[in-house]
Formats: C-alpha cells, structure tokens, sequence
C-alpha cells in the first residue's frame, strides 16, 4: 500500500509541472527568498553606500538583476509581509498594522484563507521552509503550508541576543549566538538537507535584522562587525526634528500607556534598562536616535550582518552544485529612515504616519545564473503585491489564479525581454494613502492631515510640499483620481478602513481606534477568527 501511494505522488507530482511548463525531467528551480527587516537600501554597496560593507549583497548584484525602484506596499512590519505572501493589499488581507503574538484563536494565522506563496508551493510538490521572523499567527506551531519552522514569539526585536526560538515543535532559548548569525545556520541546515533530492525547495530566510530602530538601535553594539564601525562611524543625515516626530512625542506622553503590549517580548521588557516600554520613552528614543553615534555603528554593523548571512547561504548553494537551479531574491518588508527628513525608523515612528521614498523604498535583487542575465540594472517601479504572482509565473504556476491582486508579473524583466510596463505603485498603511509614479508623489490622509505632493524630478527628496499651491491643483485632482480609484477596484469593504472597515487582531497602537468609532457609527472593532475556509489548491 505505501508502494502504490508513493507512486501516485510522484506522478501527481509529475503532472503538475509538466502541465504548468515544465517538462517531466526539468525540475522546477528552488527558490530562496531572504526578507530583512526595516533596511532601507541607501545602507547598501549595490545602492551606492560606500561606509558600509556589504561584500556578498555587491556580488549578489553583480551576478544578478538590482531593480533600483522597488518599493513596499505598508510602513510596517506585517502588512507588508501578508502582502509578500498573497499579493494582496492590506484593505485586502485585513492586516493594517504590526500584530501581537498571543491570540484567543488557537493557532490563528491571519492569511491562511488567501492563496499565499508557501502554501501553493507546497501544493505544487515543494518542501517549505520558514527560518525566522513570522509576524503573521501564533508562531507556535506551522503555518502556511510550512514544512520546517523555525522562529521566535514576537514580531518585535528586544535584543540579536537571548531569545526563545520555537524549532519545529520544540522550544528553547537561545543566549549565546546572534540571532541572524542563528537563522544563517538553520538555513544552511534546511539546504543541505534538501540537496539532491527530487522535490525542488523553497526557504523563506526572514531575517529579524538588521532592525534599526529604537530601542534596541540605542543598545550597546555587539558584534563582530562593531569594532570597524566604531573606527568607521556611517555618517547620518543632519537634519532638524521633523514636526511629525514632534507629534509623535506630545501624543505619546499625554497617553503614556505600555508599548508593545501583547508582543511576547522576552523578559517582559522593551526599554534598555529592563523595564517595560511605554509610549513615552519609545517616542524619546526614536528623537535620541537622530545623529547619535550608537545608532550609526549598529546601523552598520548590524547590516554587515546581514550581508555574512547572504555570503555564507551563496557559498552552500556553490559548494553543494546548486546555484544554477536556485532562484536567490533579497529584499526588505520595508525601508526606514535614519535621519532624512528628521525622522528615524519606519512609518509608525511619526505622527501622521509618513509615506516618504525612505519609507516606501526597499530593496531588491535577484540572482539565478543561466536564467537571470548578471549585472543588471532596472528602473522598472515594482511593489511587493507582485512578487506573488512573479514567483507563480517564474515557476510555471501562472495559470493558478490569485483573486483580485493588483499585482503584475515582473517575470519578463527579470528574463530581460521586452515588456511594457505601468511604473506606478501604490501605498496604505492605515490613514495614509499614497500614489508613485517616477515623477510625482502624492500622499492623502484620512481624519488627518496635511496631504502631500512632491515632484520628484526635480525635488528627489520630497522637500518641498506643493499639494496646497494652486498651480498644481490640475496634478493633485488626477493622482487623487488614479489613488481612489485603485483602492475603489481592490479594496475589500470589509477591510477598507477609509469607508468603514475594520482589522485583524489590531488597528491603532494600543486600541488607540476612536478617530474611526466616532466617524463611522457602530464601527466595528478589530477581531480574530478562524477563516471559514482554509486556501489549499
């Protein structure tokens, strides 16, 4: 009986690679996707930076594709993942906002209903893997389709060092290894262990660095890359304190409750001296990171890093004969500022929530020798809600479909053929709303102001505000046009929050949601349920 089933997968198995492109003897590529965590690309050698080392990322480029103007769809941490996953919006998937960790749902995972990459994968004869951080469910157990797992509680970073590591079923801390240093070694595990074997592989590696923000970007540095930097300090944008981050800190110490409640931090503590983290203090680290030089050799250091992990994944890939069968793609859930404009961290760290390039900007390389040309440049505008269906098109599953994703396969640009593209991208992140294009920038709050417009040609910065200046009115009123008119096709009315949706498990910081109860009468609160129906193919 174990015969006859064995050999009904393996011509299952077959079959659907032959049907979706493949023919019976090609063997899909496998497929490593590295997500770092709040990286803006400025700090990296493939994106100019010459402070700081990032050896292995500068010959990942080299011999790969470096799209220039690739961008998250979210300032923060789940939101953007969910839409890595699903190639849905946030107004689609129902997660506006970081999400705890602990649920009254046992097991919940906030984007099982919706086609996602690891559980079509799986469906399609991969083995899957998870190393790192989640922020999507309870990470106790697997989710997603995930074969191997292998994370930590909390989608916040208290420390690279002491942690409890949730392993396959089995959990543990860890005290003595640096956390990317830790994730690094559990993937080079997951590969070894899946080369030569018949089933392609597919290992989303989700960094928890190199982080950047406050508190633990104000923690005494402490790696091996500290010494070089404190030789070496990066330099920092001086800037004057943004009047948002200003907002951020009165709002904060006139409602000073806990920070990060729900989180599963271990040890219980948020702050640098082992107490728990209310709003306050985080606001008044956030303003103390600016042009302070402990942050700068963190900042460094911590990507260097990340970059001996990207090393050490292409350097197993090269010994064990498999870098021309994989697919390598680095990337970020979302950029981060480290002093432009006078801000410091990821959109959350300003009140209103902010929507600059330094926010929005992520990066994004790809490597695949023999497919993928080496030492590409593009200037194409991609988002994170096309990765879904570029990764279903790259591996031959694009007849699969994915309801309703704005998204669009950048599978010609990676294989440079010709294509034509739309370079607009778009950008929520809970009341604020904003449309890119190459030239023009336009960000529109909801129960907040101001809006914003920057012509980008001439003021690559965004320095200049020209929403309110009458000339532009004709420009204002059509990106207006372009930005509602795109959440009007996608958004979901259960989840659209600017026509009276709600969230999953969060909305505002700290239940912080009467803006939305006192608008929208009988608003409905954020909630967690168990999906009706589970997306398997």
């Amino acid at each position: 009986m174990k015969i006859r089933s064995r050999f009904f997968y393996i011509l299952a198995f077959i079959v659907t690679f032959s049907v979706c492109g493949f023919g019976a003897e090609e063997k899909p590529p496998n497929i490593i996707l590295i997500l770092t965590d709040n990286l803006n690309p400025d700090l990296l050698g493939p994106y100019g930076n010459t402070e700081i080392r990032t050896p292995n990322l500068d010959k990942m480029a080299q011999e790969g594709l470096t799209f220039d103007r690739a961008f998250s769809v979210s300032g923060v941490c789940s939101p953007a993942r969910a839409t890595l996953l699903t190639g849905l919006l946030p107004s689609q998937t129902g997660v506006h906002n970081a999400l705890p960790s602990s649920f009254e749902v046992e097991n919940w995972s906030a984007i099982e209903e919706f086609r996602n990459l690891p559980q079509t994968l799986s469906d399609a004869g991969y083995t899957t893997g998870l190393i790192g951080k989640y922020h999507l469910g309870q990470p106790d157990n697997p989710q997603l389709g995930f074969d191997e797992w292998v994370t930590f509680p909390s989608g916040h970073t208290n420390s690279f060092y002491g942690a409890t590591i949730i392993d396959n079923g089995q959990s543990y801390w860890e005290e003595d290894t640096h956390l990317t240093d830790f994730w690094t070694a559990k993937a080079e595990e997951f590969i070894r262990k899946k080369a030569g074997r018949t089933k392609p592989f597919f290992l989303f590696l989700s960094y928890n660095g190199p982080y950047n923000l406050a508190p633990v970007v104000l923690n005494p540095p402490n790696n091996r890359h500290v010494p070089y930097y404190e030789k070496h300090v990066p330099a920092t944008p001086q800037e004057p304190l943004h009047p948002f981050l200003k907002n951020l800190i009165i709002d904060a110490t006139l409602d000073n409750r806990e920070a990060l409640k729900g989180w599963r931090i271990d040890e219980g503590t948020g702050g640098r001296e082992g107490e728990k983290l209310v709003w306050a203090d985080l606001a008044w680290q956030v303003a103390e990171s600016l042009n302070n030089k402990t942050a700068m050799i963190n900042v460094g250091s911590e990507v260097s890093m990340v970059d001996d992990g990207v090393g050490r994944i292409l350097a197993m890939l090269e010994d064990l004969g498999l870098t021309e069968e994989t697919l390598v793609i680095f990337s970020s859930d979302q950029g981060a500022a480290y002093g432009q404009h006078g801000l410091w961290g990821n959109s959350s760290q300003a009140r209103p929530v902010v929507a600059y390039d330094e926010n929005m900007h992520i990066p994004f390389i790809a490597r695949h020798p023999g497919k993928i040309e080496a030492g590409r440049r593009v200037d194409e505008m991609i988002s994170l809600y096309d990765v879904l269906p570029t990764l279903l098109n790259y591996t031959g599953l694009d007849n699969l479909p994915v309801r309703n994703s704005p998204g669009t396969s950048f599978h010609d640009v990676l294989l440079g053929n010709e294509v034509k593209w739309k370079n607009e991208v778009f950008f929520e992140y809970i009341l604020t709303r904003a449309i890119r294009t190459p030239e023009w920038k336009y960000v529109k709050r909801f129960l907040r102001t101001p809006d914003e417009l920057y012509h980008l040609t001439v003021d690559p910065d965004e320095n200049r505000n020209l929403a309110s200046d009458p000339d532009y009115k004709d420009t204002v009123a059509a990106l207006d046009l372009r930005l509602t008119g795109f959440f009007e096709t996608y958004a979901d009315p259960d989840y659209n929050v600017w026509k009276g949706g709600t969230a999953k498990a969060a909305l505002m910081y700290g239940g912080r949601n009467k803006p939305f109860e006192e608008h929208f009468p009988g608003w409905k609160k954020p909630f967690v349920k168990k999906a009706d129906s589970i997306f398997r193919d």
